[in-house]
């Protein structure tokens, strides 16, 4: 990892941000430069959605995926959002007519807001150290389609069924961002690579809080997002080069915007959401069932007002699906593996008798809090609150997205007889298809638990104990702890970790020669590739 590989990923991601910001102003997203650095979490992942979209459509034509061709789709994308901002009559972004005003945080809240800059500092670190070893999807087939877009552009067929026998008809959406992303860097280095999905957690992490900082109140958005944060399995995924992780920013993005949408008309909240729903599928193969779970819920939650939004919700699935067609064209004409279950569509009724134990499954690692802390809890208590203040429509589509998505893991599992009922992560992918909808329902939480605070009866307020008051009052001035800690690691990085016995100082980029050690005559020579807690595990 050098510095110019670092710099030219961050340009890498500046560009595709530019490029969902066109979009979203021409949707109608953001009239004033202050929209733009409030959404800009949004923009990122528009951004990122929309090139995977044009990129696949490139490949399946047959244009090689070069830095002209990322150009191209690049300023198409831009200039499409511009069109469509002229053909609306979208004003010329400006700075607001009044003065914007940083937000006061209370103490309670800017501890929290401290944790998850230090949280995203830390891992920052972590990509920029990490090692692709142990990643066996990352080494065995998502790394490899991404080289071979980056060194010849294309993905010969050939190639595809020399990788993992199910893996060949994976979409390459996620490869071909990957492979800019090795053009950007100068190198097909599959180590820094780790350090994009920082830049994928710092745009999802912006789209939360500026989709939920002005509809939810700051003691609530905070320490929730801290704790989704925090999830041991979501930890243990965040810097992996897979796919599992960008999926379920997309989705749980595009479900929170497609219940923004069901409450507030407004049409760049669906067609934004039908993007990235769209990127989702291109992900990822579970990013069919994810989209469809997505829409099921909007359907459900708008039965009442179906004359007017069932017509806008079906032409959304219409494009969302429209959209990837052609490369599920492609790999069928090419005759690569179907990317359904081994037991086929239908097939899986065959083997009824793996459909119970398939749920019991799902619904144990549903709640194993060793994997999502208390967040599936903290969800299913937050909608029988909103029910209690009847808060139907978030209610019915948090209720109808959870039931959804309890179906269509439970029949992913079932169908796919190769697989073994068992929680291990290595021999079933149950954690990683419940890890989406899991972060779906953590961002709905928030919404639900607002609703249900904001609509509750209220009662006069009790006078309260002096450390309380000092506790929850609200000012600009408690920025000053958030500063201080974005500061704090950092230099406790320079200056040395004392505990861990780590000398510190500053970030070392060693070359090639310095990895390199002589060997001494006489002696065996030793090469690491990789390191693993046993022989068995290596």
């Amino acid at each position: 990892m050098t510095l110019r590989a670092i710099g030219g990923l961050a340009t890498y991601n500046i560009l595709v941000f530019g490029v969902g910001s066109g979009l979203l102003w021409g949707l109608g997203g953001w009239r004033f430069w202050s929209d733009l650095f409030r959404l800009a979490g949004v923009a990122y992942l528009l951004g990122l959605a929309t090139m995977m979209i044009t990129l696949t459509l490139a490949l399946v034509v047959g244009l090689p995926l070069t830095l002209a061709t990322a150009a191209a789709s690049g300023a198409a994308i831009f200039l499409t959002g511009v069109g469509l901002g002229a053909l609306r009559g979208n004003p010329r972004p400006t700075l607001p007519a009044q003065r914007v005003r940083v937000p006061g945080l209370s103490l309670f809240v800017a501890l929290f807001v401290a944790a998850i800059v230090v949280f995203l500092e830390a891992l920052f670190r972590a990509g920029r150290l990490a090692s692709i070893g142990l990643e066996w999807d990352g080494w065995a087939f998502w790394v490899p389609k991404a080289k071979a877009l980056y060194f010849f552009g294309e993905l010969d067929t050939e190639f595809l069924f020399a990788l993992p026998p199910w893996t060949p008809s994976y979409p390459p959406g996620l490869p071909a961002l990957h492979g800019l992303a090795f053009h950007a860097m100068g190198s097909a280095d599959a180590s820094t690579l780790h350090l994009q999905y920082w830049f994928y957690a710092v745009g999802f992490v912006g789209a939360v809080i500026g989709l939920l900082a002005t509809r939810v109140r700051q003691a609530i958005l905070f320490p929730l997002l801290l704790v989704v944060l925090v999830m041991p399995s979501l930890v243990y995924q965040f810097v992996s080069v897979n796919a599992d992780v960008p999926l379920a920013y997309l989705v749980a993005i595009a479900a929170l915007l497609v219940v923004l949408w069901l409450e507030e008309r407004q049409d760049w909240q669906l067609a934004t959401a039908t993007m990235l729903l769209s990127g989702s599928i291109l992900t990822k193969r579970e990013g069919i069932l994810l989209v469809a779970c997505v829409f099921l819920a909007g359907f459900a939650a708008s039965l009442k007002e179906r004359r007017t939004l069932w017509p806008r919700l079906a032409i959304a699935v219409g494009v969302a699906f429209a959209i990837t067609l052609p490369w599920r064209v492609w790999f069928m004409e090419k005759g690569l593996p179907s990317d359904g279950p081994d037991s086929g569509y239908l097939g899986s009724f065959g083997y009824l008798e793996r459909a119970w134990p398939a749920f019991e499954l799902v619904v144990m690692t549903f709640f194993d809090t060793g994997l999502w802390l208390v967040v599936p809890i903290l969800a299913g208590l937050a909608v029988g609150l909103a029910i209690v203040v009847r808060a139907w429509q978030l209610s019915v589509f948090t209720g109808v997205f959870a039931g959804a998505a309890f179906a269509a893991a439970t029949w992913a599992i079932w169908a796919n007889t190769a697989l073994t009922l068992t929680p291990d992560n290595a021999d079933n992918p149950i954690v990683r298809l419940l890890g989406t909808p899991i972060l779906v329902l953590a961002l709905l939480t928030p919404l639900l638990l607002e609703r249900a605070w904001g609509m509750a009866p209220r009662v006069p307020p009790q006078p309260a104990a002096r450390w309380w008051k000092w506790f929850l009052w609200r000012s600009r001035l408690t920025w000053v702890i958030v500063a201080v800690a974005a500061v704090a690691y950092p230099g406790s990085a320079i200056v040395g970790y004392s505990g861990q016995t780590l000398p510190g100082g500053l970030p070392r980029f060693p070359s090639a020669t310095d990895c390199v050690v002589p060997s001494v005559s006489g002696q065996r020579v030793r090469l690491v590739v990789g390191y693993a807690g046993s022989y068995p595990e290596a």
